[in-house]
């Protein structure tokens, strides 16, 4: 049995082409689907041990194959058809981007246009990003991070992601690389949602999915689990492919994501790009909106190695909008590649040469086979010697599980024997980060557990040096997202935490409040040389007694009222009452006094070490026996 994480999915997919030299031309099939392509097919589902495949293939608009092979999950006897639901995962980008083009065609929206225009509540992580666009945004071409963990692991909502926007990295100059991102794309497809005046769901429904026929064709992920002809997801897990649950964390980015589809209904979602906008003889969109899709807005570099490795012979590849852009062997190539939990899709288009595939499987513990299937039929249509791409694919698996294995035994061998630096209590506690946080770590009957908000759940194994390892309590991620997590503690106390989750690596500050008070660290941290940003929610009537600070702070009213006095004495007739959105500095070494009128929530930022020093530590609330101030 073949075996396969997701990460190895994703390179495949994203990668794999074969590194072969290209064969001599011959001509081209009679037959619209030649009797040896169709045995070649069933042969590598029995080879690969695949549950089942569904390909369309589609030339001069016409479908010539919508087919499918094997079951829709092992076990039962139901069969793959060319109508059978697969989640096409990011094929959905090109959705997005059609409902966009559409929407430019009826003068609601621009290309060009910033997305705070219609998303004004939308806040990026810089002034100087507030003028990115919508094609910005559909081209990857932002510059920010990806952050998949952020909304893959956390249970986080659409509006939280949103929200979390403001949080990403700054990873590369805009528009001069591509950063290729999920929620950059649901950023898009909100903006482009908030411009119809509707939902994002009910964009693509009315917009795109209806008008073109695709009659099971989803606009929301979580439709499919209800359609009767489900292509279940699959994966190894524990050694042995098994059928796995659905994804949960979906509906959080709709415009990366929502679609699942058909091989019958993707002909026709080809038929319509390779005709430039028109299906069936009626245009859906317009010529110049589908060759703005169709042309790269963000140059993507290679290397000699990859070029020769996917057969690039052109010096233009790139990303347009919805589109990767490039070459097969000379042939001008539109393509895009979709992973989602246990199921891999391909869809290439050539528009030259009228030619249009499409590769569904519903396994992951097939990492590279749909890009092998794609090789075989391109060369097949164009006339070029067939080749062995899933033998040779296949046969560069084995390297592969022994990396896997390697890696899991090398995992294993760290277990430590020796207890942690510190008794497992102390780990316990909220800690703060504002993008991928908060994680909680509690404390179970068999030891430490770690939470991402109200999300993914592992529990810790100490691995020594102050590293714990997390297993995940969900088989797939276990398989997956096996990684380490490295405490940070200074004296008896623990600081943060920092932890790489996949490609996402992150350092979370542990909470610190006092009784009825929360303490939320935004970024940085407050106790440690830098900068930092907190936020520090109290109820109303609360008083903090006089005290300094050894820096500067600024402080900003989120909600609430914040009163502030100056002064070693508490005196609460003379302060200054702050609302939202208000501030002031408090400067280091001057005392003073703090209070709430209802409940506040207040932004403290400044360069650390930041610290609280009380006039009087009987009224410290973090003190054994302190008194409230003001009683």
């Amino acid at each position: 049995m073949i075996r396969c994480v997701k990460k190895m999915a994703l390179q495949a997919g994203l990668c794999l082409m074969a590194s072969v030299a290209a064969g001599q031309e011959r001509t081209p099939p009679r037959e619209r689907f030649p009797a040896d392509l169709d045995r070649y097919i069933a042969q590598v589902l029995a080879a690969w041990q695949i549950p089942g495949i569904a390909i369309a293939v589609v030339r001069n608009d016409s479908t010539l194959v919508a087919k499918g092979y094997g079951v829709r999950e092992l076990g039962k006897p139901g069969l793959v058809d060319e109508n059978t639901v697969f989640d096409i995962a990011s094929l959905s980008k090109s959705f997005t981007a059609t409902a966009a083009a559409i929407l430019v065609d009826r003068g609601r929206l621009r290309w060009d246009d910033p997305v705070r225009r219609y998303l004004p509540t939308l806040v990026l992580p810089s002034a100087e990003l507030d003028s990115t666009t919508l094609r910005d945004f559909l081209g990857h071409r932002t510059g920010l991070d990806a952050a998949n963990m952020m909304w893959a692991l956390t249970a986080v909502d659409r509006a939280e992601v949103l929200r979390r926007v403001r949080y990403l990295s700054v990873v590369a100059p805009p528009r001069q690389q591509m950063v290729y991102s999920n929620v950059g794309y649901t950023v898009a497809g909100e903006a482009a949602a908030a411009a119809a005046g509707t939902t994002f769901e009910t964009l693509l429904r009315d917009f795109v999915i209806k008008p073109l026929g695709l009659t099971s064709t989803t606009w929301s992920y979580e439709q499919a689990a209800r359609m009767p002809n489900l292509a279940v997801s699959h994966a190894t897990i524990a050694g042995r492919q098994q059928p796995i649950r659905r994804e949960t964390q979906r509906g959080a980015i709709p415009g990366a994501g929502a679609v699942q589809s058909t091989a019958s209904d993707l002909s026709r979602w080809m038929r319509l790009h390779l005709n430039n906008g028109v299906l069936d003889g009626t245009r859906v969109v317009s010529d110049s909106a589908m060759r703005e899709m169709h042309t790269i807005q963000v140059p993507i570099a290679t290397t000699p190695a990859m070029r020769a490795a996917r057969l690039v012979e052109g010096s233009v590849v790139g990303y347009g909008m919805g589109w990767q852009i490039m070459d097969y062997r000379g042939h001008p190539m539109w393509w895009h590649t979709g992973n989602g939990d246990g199921q891999i899709a391909f869809m290439v288009l050539l528009p030259r040469d009228h030619l249009g595939v499409v590769v569904l499987v519903n396994t992951w513990s097939a990492p590279s086979v749909h890009a092998a299937l794609i090789n075989r039929i391109l060369d097949t249509y164009l006339g070029y010697e067939p080749r062995d791409w899933a033998g040779e694919a296949l046969a560069r698996v084995p390297a592969l599980v022994r990396a896997q294995d390697s890696a899991a035994r090398a995992m294993v061998s760290m277990r430590s024997t020796a207890p942690p630096p510190l008794p497992l209590e102390r780990y316990v506690g909220r800690y703060d980060q504002a993008l991928f946080g908060p994680v909680f770590i509690r404390m179970s009957p068999a030891g430490l557990t770690w939470q991402m908000g109200a999300g993914q759940t592992a529990d810790l194994e100490y691995h020594g040096d102050g590293a714990f390892f997390l297993r995940w309590r969900d088989p797939l991620y276990r398989e997956s997202f096996g990684t380490h997590a490295q405490f940070a503690t200074r004296g008896d106390t623990v600081t943060n935490v920092t932890v790489r989750i996949n490609r996402d690596e992150f350092t979370a500050i542990k909470a610190r409040g006092w009784p009825g008070t929360e303490m939320v660290v935004v970024s940085g941290d407050p106790f440690a040389p830098g900068p930092f940003v907190f936020r520090f929610r109290m109820p109303s009537g609360y008083w903090i007694c006089p005290h300094t600070h050894p820096v500067d702070a600024r402080i900003r009213v989120v909600s609430g009222v914040f009163v502030v006095g100056m002064g070693s004495t508490l005196d609460t007739s003379r302060v200054r009452a702050l609302g939202p959105g208000r501030g002031a500095v408090l400067r280091a070494g001057r005392a003073h006094f703090e209070g709430t009128r209802h409940e506040t929530v207040v932004e403290v930022s400044g360069t650390g070490p930041w610290g609280i020093r009380f006039v009087d530590p009987r009224y410290d609330p973090a003190a054994a026996g302190a008194v409230r101030c003001g009683a």
